[in-house]
């Protein structure tokens, strides 16, 4: 197998989306919705901080930029949690539309693994890959990063399996069978 040109695209079935939604792109979407929220938080002190007269407000500024801070600090966590919560409620009921389901893709190339999703993308390099396991109905790739996560492939639907299994075998780590 030329390893070079290795290229596979997998459409992701029902159940593959439930688990990457509830496992991994919940978490991805909250760290999302947070550097947004600082974001915001840091334009709304600076933009503070442009219009302030130093002589008379640099004080008032200063307590009011420690206010907001601390109101955002306070209430940021339940504010991400309510947002992230909403946002994948809607996303399971979409998930029934075949259009939306289509957008889920597991794209393999020589040098990395991507999940393709409808709010963005998320690639790993198969260095990043720990332990391949291979069972009678998945193929479980875990991931060493900051969170462990693991992947899970049906081999079900008529996929190109083979060609996955023999690059992974040949190219990455050895897969455990059980």
């Amino acid at each position: 197998m030329n390893t070079t040109n290795f290229f596979l695209e997998f459409p992701l079935n029902f159940s593959e989306i439930r688990k990457l939604n509830k496992m991994y792109f919940e978490h991805l979407f909250k760290q999302r919705v947070i550097f947004t929220s600082i974001l915001i938080l840091l334009l709304l002190i600076f933009s503070d901080f442009i219009n302030i007269n130093f002589e008379d407000d640099f004080f008032l500024w200063l307590i009011r930029s420690l206010g907001i801070i601390v109101f955002f600090v306070v209430f940021e966590n339940s504010f991400v949690d309510a947002v992230s919560g909403i946002t994948f409620q809607i996303a399971k009921r979409l998930l029934r539309f075949k259009n939306l389901n289509s957008r889920y893709k597991f794209v393999f190339t020589n040098s990395k693994l991507c999940i393709r999703f409808p709010l963005g993308r998320l690639t790993h390099k198969w260095t990043t890959i720990e332990k391949a396991i291979l069972t009678k109905n998945f193929l479980f790739l875990y991931i060493k990063e900051q969170n462990n996560y693991i992947i899970s492939i049906s081999r079900k639907d008529c996929r190109k399996m083979e060609e996955l299994l023999t690059f992974v075998e040949q190219n990455v780590i050895h897969i455990i069978k059980v």
